[in-house]
């Protein structure tokens, strides 16, 4: 878990690398890079997340009165409390249902713009709204859309929690007060107890009540209880015959502000030469000695600073200046640092104290990712673009992730270090809005690169949509409207997957393939999208799962309109082949079809006609029999909304048209 500036707690992966520096943590695992598809994770606030955070959540005070206030359908919660006391976390677990863990579970968002607006409640859906990093300046408009939105959620018989920021409470609106819940801290030594339980760690009562430890734990945001959990398996890792105090000892001073000691460990290095092995090898920590050197190195050259023109022999050897750095080669020739998580501290401390080396370290870490040293493999790129962004987050440096992720994606040599650009500032808990806002500039975009469209497409399947669903069809559709002629076919298929994951989702896109096909300027890249969509009607799950047949049939007439002769065609095709072998949707399918021709123009309920009639005489002989049968019916159809007689059974021997 981690807490953001707001004192919202987000939910992270439980095992990785640790982040002891002021700031939210953020952690991500890749698999292989040779995977170019993207892959849509299960929408909403993920299933094993929640599951992942039950087993570690103990109730704070107040949990209880907001549950029972919950009981109702309609019903609606807003948490207070103080920053660190981990409001989000109680707020997901409010809404969690542990017997039935798959229900609806939404995560909204404020936002000005129009197509990133709250989604339409329905009944049985538990809604999350997370207004903990809502800038002052924006907390009345957000405010004012809560409170629409309430109404719109007791009509529904929804269910919604929302996280207050840690502001006054008299900047709330009078209305809403009575919907105000109080929390508190949950008992810290329960928590870690719980976090170290799924570490594999069961310490003695006495060791968890140790004094240093119970006066840091009253200090700890809830955020850290995840970070102290993670740096005493950490400790346990590195020194397995040790006891559990020395663990927490060493826990303990790599949690601590350490700022004093790094700074101190700097002002000692004479040389530029030494502080940028220092900075160097924080950044790429568990790296080849050579790659480290040889980064070191090519940092200077940017820095402008002056080359050491001693003779190669009189140079001080690499062995010598390690002496001097708190740094270690391990039997693999890799170099790490000699305290736990002290990597972590240095980075920060370079960040803070100084930023003018900000511009210079962009332009050094760009290097890095477009000519590495041949010992620098990707899983090293990886973490170091991962620790540049973190460090680039916490000092508001995002405008450098920003164009970075741009650069890095629009090469397809480097997508997957955009890609981790991307991952951590959708997930961040101040900014991540503005990466939403950056991703849908992007794919608004006219001219989008194959390699960039692929990751804005990994990034808004596999991240963006694990939280804010809607938000990524929205930025899908652009994408996919803009390179469904030439661009690369993984963005259609993860708008496809996605939508059809999904019942709310699959309306939103229908709805907003009606509205681009009725503008004034008709986006006809539609036609081709809706078609592919709908190609199969009797796919996992069938369409009449996930659609009415009224608004399927009112974006069919859409799509008839603006659909060119013949290309509806083999769509219609497909639907009447279904129609015949799915007997229980065989005639809401057929109904689909002269109702969105009916709705058209009326020629369409002629061709119709026609290619239900070169279906049943172009098919083979076996065939014609039970293709008859659904043609038959679907020309009685059409001849009921023109209100003429039936037309005569179409006679199976009929070899022509």
């Amino acid at each position: 878990m981690t807490e953001g500036a707001g004192g919202g707690t987000s939910i992270d992966e439980a095992r990785g690398p640790t982040h002891t520096g002021p700031g939210s943590q953020h952690n991500h695992f890749y698999g292989a890079s040779e995977a170019p598809r993207p892959k849509v994770v299960p929408s909403r606030v993920a299933v094993d997340q929640r599951r992942w955070l039950q087993a570690r959540f103990v109730p704070p005070p107040g949990f209880g009165e907001a549950l029972h206030r919950l009981e109702r359908p309609g019903s609606a919660v807003l948490l207070a409390g103080p920053p660190g006391s981990g409001r989000r976390t109680a707020a997901v677990m409010l809404l969690h249902d542990p017997e039935d863990p798959t229900a609806s579970f939404v995560e909204l968002s404020f936002s000005r713009d129009r197509e990133d607006s709250m989604p339409p409640p329905e009944a049985g859906d538990r809604l999350l709204l997370d207004l903990s990093g809502t800038t002052e300046e924006d907390y009345g408009a957000a405010q004012q859309q809560l409170y629409g939105y309430w109404g719109r959620v007791e009509l529904a018989g929804a269910r919604l929690v929302a996280v207050l920021p840690s502001m006054d409470q008299e900047l709330l609106l009078p209305a809403l007060h009575q919907l105000v819940v109080g929390t508190g801290r949950p008992r810290e030594v329960a928590v870690l107890r719980r976090h170290l339980e799924g570490k594999q760690l069961e310490l003695a009562p006495e060791d968890l009540h140790g004094e240093e430890l119970m006066a840091s734990l009253e200090r700890f945001a809830m955020r850290d209880m995840q970070r102290f959990a993670d740096l005493v398996a950490r400790a346990r890792t590195a020194a397995p015959s040790g006891s559990a105090s020395d663990w927490i000892r060493q826990a303990l001073a790599a949690l601590s502000d350490r700022s004093g000691e790094v700074a101190q460990k700097v002002a000692s290095l004479a040389s530029g030469q030494q502080r940028a092995l220092l900075l160097v090898a924080a950044l790429l920590a568990g790296a080849s000695a050579d790659a480290v050197f040889h980064h070191a190195d090519r940092l200077l050259g940017l820095a402008e600073h002056t080359p050491d023109d001693q003779p190669l022999l009189e140079r001080i050897d690499l062995a010598e200046q390690l002496k001097s750095l708190p740094l270690e080669l391990d039997d693999r020739g890799r170099i790490d640092f000699k305290s736990l998580a002290y990597d972590e501290a240095v980075r920060t401390h370079f960040w803070t104290y100084l930023p003018w080396l900000k511009e210079c370290l962009g332009r050094w870490v760009a290097e890095v990712v477009d000519r590495p040293h041949p010992a620098l493999v990707t899983q090293d790129r990886r973490r170091l673009v991962e620790r540049f962004a973190e460090q680039s987050l916490r000092t508001t440096d995002w405008r450098t992730l920003h164009r970075l992720a741009g650069e890095w994606a629009a090469d397809p040599r480097s997508s997957d270090e955009a890609l981790a650009v991307l991952r951590l500032g959708l997930d961040h808990d101040r900014y991540g809005a503005g990466f939403r806002s950056r991703i849908y500039e992007w794919a608004k975009g006219q001219q989008i690169p194959s390699s960039l469209a692929t990751v804005l497409a990994r990034a808004c399947g596999e991240v963006l949509a694990r939280t804010h669903p809607d938000q990524a069809v929205v930025r899908l559709h652009h994408l996919a409207r803009r390179t469904v002629r030439d661009g690369p076919v993984a963005v259609r298929e993860t708008l496809y997957l996605l939508v059809r994951r999904d019942r709310r989702l699959f309306q939103l896109l229908l709805g907003r393939f009606r509205d681009g096909l009725s503008a004034r300027e008709p986006w006809t890249e539609d036609v081709q999208l809706f078609l592919e969509l709908v190609g199969d009607p009797l796919g996992d799950p069938p369409l009449r799962g996930l659609v009415s047949g009224d608004a399927l049939a009112a974006t069919w007439a859409k799509v008839l309109v603006a659909a060119g002769a013949g290309q509806c065609a083999e769509t219609v095709r497909l639907w009447l082949s279904a129609a015949r072998t799915a007997s229980p949707d065989n005639e809401w399918l057929t109904d689909v079809l002269v109702a969105g021709a009916d709705a058209a123009v009326p020629d369409r309920l002629t061709a119709l006609y026609l290619a239900g009639r070169e279906w049943v005489t172009g098919s083979p002989w076996e065939e014609r029999p039970g293709r008859a049968e659904v043609a038959t019916r679907l020309w009685q159809k059409i001849d009921s909304v023109q209100g003429i007689e039936p037309v005569p059974t179409l006679r199976t021997d009929e070899r022509t048209g």
